[in-house]
């Protein structure tokens, strides 16, 4: 902030000074936004997240700060293997708004908790405000509002989270899933292994990184991947 605000002239002697308050809120309301404000990619084509030989384009967040990452996260035959702890998360440095995200994932030692991140916002904590397709086993293709964000379909029983819509279309531990995400403006879409599990709209935030969740459990993802919205008849 300073560094931003350094060089700024003082006011004249005779320069109101509500008027000076007010210049000087806009100034730093706008040096926030510089800080924080990033062009939002919007594919126009297929985009590889993982280009299957290394964590190139990612960073990492984990709530043991002096965490290594590689001791988290690694790329092996072609797949990112999660640890699972600490807890944490890896995502993308750019960030995204409407798209199409492809994901798969397994459980190489039985069932276990883990999610896919989009919209992620900063700051950087455990957990961001994002919204998570849950991929915990049993539960895949719920959806849940970290971090303060929110929806319109929270009922007051459920602050959180909305519950998946369909009976479990998971495949059994050590099998590969998919996850197949639509954003569209203030709307997700979830689909597990092709079903069409979940729908939010009016989510509190249209764009953001892309994560995946380390919360306990060895967890392995390939195959991520970006695509330029489908039409509106084909996105349900």
């Amino acid at each position: 902030m300073a560094g931003s605000l350094r060089g700024m002239k003082p006011f004249p002697r005779k320069f109101p000074r509500c008027l000076a308050l007010a210049f000087l809120a806009v100034t730093i309301h706008g040096a926030l936004l510089g800080q924080s404000a990033g062009v939002a990619v919007v594919p126009k084509g297929r985009v590889e997240l993982f280009d299957g030989r290394s964590l190139s384009g990612w960073t990492f967040v984990s709530r043991n700060t002096n965490a290594d990452a590689a001791a988290i996260w690694s790329v092996t035959n072609g797949v990112i293997a999660c640890q699972g702890r600490p807890n944490g998360y890896a995502r993308t440095l750019k960030t995204y708004r409407d798209y199409q995200l492809h994901a798969e994932w397994r459980w190489p030692e039985g069932p276990g908790n883990s999610g896919v991140f989009v919209h992620v916002n900063p700051p950087d904590k455990v957990w961001p405000l994002c919204f998570e397709a849950q991929l915990l086993a049993g539960s895949a293709g719920e959806i849940r509002m970290n971090g303060g964000s929110t929806a319109n379909e929270l009922k007051p029983e459920n602050p959180r989270s909305v519950p998946r819509q369909k009976p479990s279309s998971e495949k059994p531990a050590g099998e590969w899933n998919s996850c197949d995400i639509v954003c569209r403006s203030n709307r997700i879409a979830v689909r597990v292994n092709g079903i069409l599990q979940n729908e939010i709209t009016g989510t509190s935030a249209d764009s953001g990184a892309i994560g995946l969740q380390a919360e306990g459990t060895p967890v392995e993802f390939r195959n991520l991947v970006l695509e330029p919205l489908p039409s509106p008849a084909t996105s349900k």
